[in-house]
């Protein structure tokens, strides 16, 4: 029926409502609603056929995302760490443990430490007094860094200790310069390895086995002394700390730039020429696009292969997503470029690249930074309200707490959309988790292969965007097996569906 004969119809009994000349005779009342319910009727189920079919039309037209749940492609990398404890002493002083568990990092760096809990794990903080006796364990303040990392023992995760000192902003510079006496300082910092995992000056078995030293030697605000100054702090330090326990894994250079870097590969080339100890090679992105994020992943990948340590454990040890780095004298615009940072925007950037990340060469990422304070980039505002990051991170733990990854299909790297699913089958549970960064499109359909349940499925919709915090969005029973489905997922969003058989 075409849109003219559609509308004869109600035009013909409008005439005759009124008593139009069409129809010189007034219907009866009875009639008159009788015909007028016919028409609607007609009308309605019309129109709901044709958005059907339009939704039909427009589901085969929508970008694609498939989950084949029959084929297990292994566990999850552990690349959800993070930089920084629970503990704050800092601005809102919470214990922000109760979070913490609601991400479950694998792994807690500890740099910048100072910024949520003052005089912790710096160097100058432990050992003040270089000139000291670096042997006397009088000499050492130990305490506020061992409730430091206590904290984040409690709450499972391991520790990645930073030897070194905290980034320094503001001018003077007081800590980040290079030590008086490299020997000295490599034997001060073996001595903080003993106290906590031998028992020295009253200390502890906590078996802390990574050991990174120095942070971002290329960047002002961290290092004022020369590329070799650090090469040879690097030499030293890890062979003094190899000595005493060779367990240890040992690395760096922990650069702010990429791995083929004039730093970064000046330092693959010593520790091969220095036969340096070199267990795990860490660097740091910081990205506006998560297709330039990726590749520079696999460029200091690739450089660190190419120079023969393609048996070294790789770690990405800083990372997050910034629009651009703003004008410090602008206080405005710093303040809304990290909002963007920690915000929806950044939580759909973050979710992209930890999906596309597993399938690279990285054996762990720490997101920077989950502190607790009035700090620009963590995870918590000055009041100790949780940003919308942290929202991501649980996101992701969901995900992978389901412990099988399977396959998928729908990535989009050039603008951050992502899809990553895994599943449970003892339990009947399989969770997708899908991300748009910057796409245009905001309709997707997601095809769901395989499901080996019987019964019917419960599918739960978590939104994280804008005016969600990954709250419930949508309940609905699917039929198993084979089925499709239109989620929304315009930019700037994150959607967790999970798939629980009834």
């Amino acid at each position: 029926m075409t849109i003219i004969n559609i509308f004869k119809i109600p035009l013909k009994l409008y005439l005759r409502i009124f008593n139009c000349k069409m129809h010189p005779k007034p219907m009866k009342s009875y009639d008159l609603i009788k015909s007028a319910l016919f028409c609607l009727t007609l009308i309605s189920g019309l129109i709901f056929e044709n958005a059907l079919h339009a939704q039909n039309n427009n589901s085969d037209n929508l970008p694609e995302f498939t989950v084949d749940v029959s084929k297990n492609i292994g566990g999850f990398k552990p690349l959800n760490g993070v930089n920084g404890g629970p503990r704050v002493r800092l601005g809102n002083a919470f214990d922000n443990s109760e979070y913490f568990k609601t991400f479950n990092p694998p792994q807690v760096r500890l740099h910048d430490t100072r910024y949520s809990d003052e005089e912790t794990v710096d160097i100058h903080t432990i050992f003040p007094n270089f000139d000291a006796d670096e042997n006397d364990p009088t000499n050492y303040h130990f305490e506020k860094t061992d409730i430091y990392i206590k904290s984040i023992l409690d709450l499972g995760a391991k520790v990645i200790f930073r030897l070194g000192e905290s980034i320094e902003h503001g001018e003077p510079k007081f800590y980040i310069h290079p030590p008086k006496d490299f020997e000295k300082w490599a034997r001060i910092c073996s001595r903080i390895v003993q106290h906590y995992n031998m028992g020295w000056a009253d200390g502890f078995e906590w078996d802390i086995q990574h050991w990174e030293i120095w942070n971002e030697p290329d960047i002002a605000n961290c290092w004022t002394g020369t590329d070799e100054q650090y090469l040879q702090l690097y030499e030293i330090t890890s062979k003094t700390l190899k000595k005493l326990d060779p367990n240890l894994k040992v690395g760096g250079p922990t650069i702010a730039y990429d791995m083929d870097s004039e730093l970064g590969v000046a330092f693959l080339n010593h520790c091969k020429k220095t036969n340096s100890p070199l267990d795990f090679v860490s660097y740091h992105i910081y990205s506006k696009s998560t297709d330039d994020f990726m590749k520079r992943i696999a460029k200091s990948n690739a450089t660190i292969t190419k120079h023969g340590f393609e048996d070294a454990e790789i770690y990405l040890t800083e990372w997050n997503y910034i629009p651009y780095w703003p004008d410090k004298k602008n206080r405005e615009e710093t303040r809304d470029v990290y909002a963007r940072t920690s915000g929806s925007q950044g939580s759909a950037f973050s979710v992209a690249v930890m999906s596309y990340m597993q399938d690279t060469e990285l054996d762990m990422a720490q997101y920077y930074s989950a502190f607790g304070t009035i700090f620009r980039i963590g995870l918590f505002d000055e009041s100790g309200i949780p940003k919308k990051a942290i929202y991501a991170l649980e996101a992701y733990n969901k995900m992978i707490q389901l412990g099988t990854r399977v396959s998928t299909s729908g990535n989009k790297q050039e603008t951050g959309v992502s899809i990553i699913a895994s599943t449970q089958l003892s339990d009947g549970k399989t969770a997708v988790l899908l991300s748009n960064f910057e796409d245009e499109a905001f309709q997707y359909k997601l095809n769901i292969k395989n499901i080996p349940f019987k019964n019917q499925l419960n599918c739960s919709e978590f939104l994280l965007d804008e005016e969600h915090n990954l709250d419930l969005d949508r309940e609905q029973i699917l039929n198993s097996k084979d089925f499709s489905i239109v989620v929304d997922l315009p930019k700037s969003s994150v959607r967790l569906l999970l798939f629980e058989s009834l």
